[in-house]
């Protein structure tokens, strides 16, 4: 089959388009067809090598989180699976769905939304997830309560903002002046434009607060949260002792497969709750030139470049 790979950390010049011997699904496996996947910030830090103390990689090493296929085999011992061969699914893994299959664990699997190609589809489960876990499993959201999310135009924020409304919450959000139809058509309640306007002075005893951005963002956000509230950061680590101070929860968190969540934006989806935004579709052998049009969306954006760059297996 035909797969990405890399030999050594870098930038886009070290992405190699190649043939490599194609994985089977071992007993308690599934093996998918990849018919697409996209670019997120996490693989594109890993194979840079920024991230190589916290999350290694083993060369030759396939990159890729998200991926929506077709089930091509199911291993024998897989128990109580719901789907087929030959059905749509999508999943967020933990890495090479740069290639033409994958063999992946059951329980990451959900099925694709009905009226969602395979570029659109695949643009989903790793953002998705994100917000999905930080808003629910790390932050308890609640209807009726008050979030600020950071870099609402971003592809974790868009959901998050998304998700969070379908709850019940009252939602912020920071952007750029010129996301704020963008974000407002996602729901949120008030924008504010992070260039002009100090955050800290906007907001105060929020329930929650979702920091995608990290660095100085991350730092003001512990005195805007109510004692007992809570505060989850993708992009930054917590500062414990702040936490303590000011009386509230605070978490790092990385995005973990989970497909019974996914099934669940899934529903959502179908139902025309939950938009999502593709911005870019490239065929994977031109891997090189995707990953250059990412890294120039998100220098222009300071990283929140709403719309994914997807890649066509």
């Amino acid at each position: 089959m035909k797969a990405v790979r890399i030999y050594e950390y870098g930038g886009p010049e070290v992405l190699k388009y190649e043939s490599v011997s194609k994985p089977e699904a071992i007993e308690k496996e599934v093996l998918i067809r990849v018919m697409a996947t996209s670019v997120n910030h996490l693989e594109v830090k890993i194979t840079s090598g920024v991230k190589r103390n916290q999350m290694p990689v083993h060369f030759p090493w396939i990159p890729g989180f998200d991926l929506a296929g077709v089930i091509e085999s199911i291993g024998s011992s897989v128990e109580n699976f719901p789907f087929q061969v030959g059905d749509k699914v999508y999943a967020k893994t933990t890495g090479g769905t740069y290639a033409e299959y994958i063999a992946v664990d059951p329980q990451w699997i959900a099925r694709q939304p009905e009226q969602l190609i395979f570029t659109d589809a695949a643009s989903i489960p790793h953002v998705g997830l994100t917000a999905w876990q930080a808003l629910y499993t790390h932050g308890q959201l609640q209807p009726g309560q008050k979030v600020l999310i950071h870099g609402g135009a971003g592809g974790v924020g868009e959901f998050a903002i998304q998700f969070a409304k379908i709850t019940g919450a009252t939602v912020y959000t920071t952007a750029s002046a010129k996301d704020s139809y963008f974000v407002g058509s996602l729901g949120a309640d008030t924008m504010i434009d992070y260039k002009s306007v100090d955050f800290t002075t906007q907001v105060k005893d929020l329930d929650l607060v979702l920091d995608l951005v990290g660095g100085d963002t991350l730092d003001k956000s512990y005195g805007v949260i109510r004692p007992g509230g809570t505060l989850v950061t993708t992009a930054g680590t917590i500062d414990q002792k702040k936490a303590r101070e000011h009386q509230i929860h605070a978490t790092g968190m990385v995005v973990q497969p989970d497909g019974k969540a996914l099934g669940q934006i899934t529903e959502w989806i179908e139902a025309g709750k939950v938009k999502y935004d593709v911005a870019e579709i490239y065929p994977l052998a031109e891997v090189i030139s995707a990953w250059n049009t990412f890294l120039h969306k998100s220098a222009e954006a300071r990283k929140f470049s709403h719309g994914k760059v997807v890649l066509e297996v």
